[in-house]
């Protein structure tokens, strides 16, 4: 991923944000009610909504359209990235917890607490996420190694842990990512810049991960 700051293509789109294709101005299209939504409120806790309003821009130079997403909003997603992300690191993280348990607090069915594991297991491989760390902060991380032995679920969570210090280290340097886990923001800031987006349900795009890319 090239992770140097990209002009207006920040944290958050608003209403009024130019055209993320070829930079022109738009114009309103269209507004589209998407509900429900699962979203982490502000003590972190997952909770339901009926409904997101959001706006459909058009570009008066190139003619492409894009739709404006609220923060930490995602295409395709019912549950948002952060109650993805959050759910599986609590059952990385808590002794006993199963997939059932971590449904049940997460408004969800087990069925998706197990994909979500894969899928982020699936994200990114993690000796370039390391080496990508280290070149930030060679103090900070253990040098890059095979991780070809680990399990699923343990290689889901050395995901998280390597995406979410990749995240701080690049915040610490500048680069626009928006609140929330490390991989919420890293995705969202990936698709405001490049357009692209990690489904669920097929093989997510890699991240583009180049060392020689990163401001030190």
């Amino acid at each position: 991923m090239d992770f140097r700051p990209s002009g207006g293509r920040c944290k958050q789109e608003s209403p009024e944000s130019a055209c993320p294709f070829c930079g022109g101005p738009g114009r309103i299209k269209a507004h589209r009610l998407v509900k429900p939504q699962v979203i982490l409120d502000d003590a972190g806790k997952p909770v339901r909504i009926e409904g997101i309003l959001r706006i459909r821009r058009q570009c008066r130079a190139c003619l492409r359209s894009w739709t404006v997403y609220e923060q930490g909003g995602y295409p395709h997603r019912t549950f948002t990235l952060a109650v993805a992300a959050t759910a599986v690191a609590e059952l990385v993280a808590t002794p006993g917890a199963t997939r059932s348990s971590v449904a049940r607090g997460f408004l969800c069915d087990r069925r998706s607490v197990g994909r979500w594991a894969v899928w982020i297991a699936g994200l990114a491989d993690p000796d370039h996420l390391s080496r990508a760390c280290v070149r930030l902060d060679p103090s900070g991380l253990p040098a890059p190694r095979l991780y070809s032995d680990l399990g699923r679920l343990a290689l889901a969570g050395l995901l998280l842990l390597l995406l979410d210090h990749l995240a701080r280290l690049l915040r610490e340097r500048g680069v626009p990512l928006a609140a929330g886990p490390g991989p919420a923001a890293i995705l969202r800031w990936q698709f405001d810049r490049f357009r692209t987006i990690s489904h669920l349900t097929r093989a997510s795009p890699p991240l583009r991960i180049s060392p020689a890319s990163v401001p030190v």
